[in-house]
């Protein structure tokens, strides 16, 4: 029986899987791709992975990345979106933050990554799998078959004797148009409490992205912030100041 206390190596079976290179191989029947992915061991350039419907999409890659489109992924972009094949700089990230012992991760290889990093890529869904802190974490990302929304549900088994409080910081770099220099300080956030939802408008570009974009959640949103100066601090989005904030300041971001 496999040890459940640890995410199980994917590539482990070399002879059952398919044109294996190193980096990654296609399940035996061919419907998904396994990529093992660390601080030491990376992609040649960097993996894409497309999931869309007529209205809406998302680029991920094999550590996280990608951006969020509506209807036009060059002139809507919902999040900033980086051209280059080489580095991989995330605009949406997932962090979580031990409330006992203060140790702070991302269950994806960015931007926070170490050698427990697995990515596996489905039609029409990306899955990321990741062992620390005795927590089994596995995140499974999709788009809706109709809906203009992206999806991503965390699930956390706590492998440790006692029970386990794990504070979950969700961050994304906005843009609501096509040039983020544009947007930069005209987007403005709002929170919803009663519904539970965070919104953000961009108030310059009300021709071409007049739409509210939104972020929800299973959990409760307790605080927010649209500054980036007090959210990143100086160690910037691979260690920011905000996970270590007992609060953000909600903050709504213009200027």
């Amino acid at each position: 029986k496999e040890d459940e206390t640890k995410n199980v190596d994917i590539i482990r079976d070399i002879e059952n899987l398919k044109y294996y290179n190193e980096y990654g191989a296609f399940s035996n029947d061919g419907k998904e791709y396994f990529i093992r992915i660390n601080k030491k061991t990376k992609t040649p350039t960097t993996w894409s992975h497309i999931m869309a419907n007529k209205n809406f999409g998302t680029v991920v890659t094999e550590s996280n990345g990608g951006y969020v489109w509506y209807k036009n992924s060059r002139l809507n972009r919902i999040t900033s979106w980086h051209n280059n094949n080489s580095i991989n700089i995330p605009s949406e990230v997932i962090y979580l933050k031990d409330m006992e012992n203060g140790n702070t991760w991302s269950p994806t290889a960015m931007p926070k990554p170490d050698d427990k990093n697995y990515a596996i890529f489905g039609f029409g869904y990306a899955k990321y799998l990741h062992n620390s802190n005795d927590i089994n974490q596995e995140l499974n990302v999709f788009v809706a078959e109709e809906d203009s929304a992206k999806i991503s549900i965390l699930t956390l088994k706590n492998n440790a004797p006692k029970k386990k409080k794990i504070k979950i910081v969700y961050y994304i770099k906005p843009v609501l148009g096509e040039d983020e220099i544009k947007s930069d300080g005209y987007i403005k956030l709002g929170y919803e409490e009663n519904f539970n939802i965070l919104t953000a408008k961009n108030l310059y570009n009300k021709d071409e992205f007049n739409d509210i974009v939104y972020i929800s959640s299973s959990e409760k949103i307790l605080s927010y912030t649209g500054n980036k100066k007090t959210f990143f601090g100086k160690d910037g989005i691979s260690n920011p100041n905000g996970l270590y904030q007992l609060r953000l300041d909600n903050d709504n971001g213009l200027g």
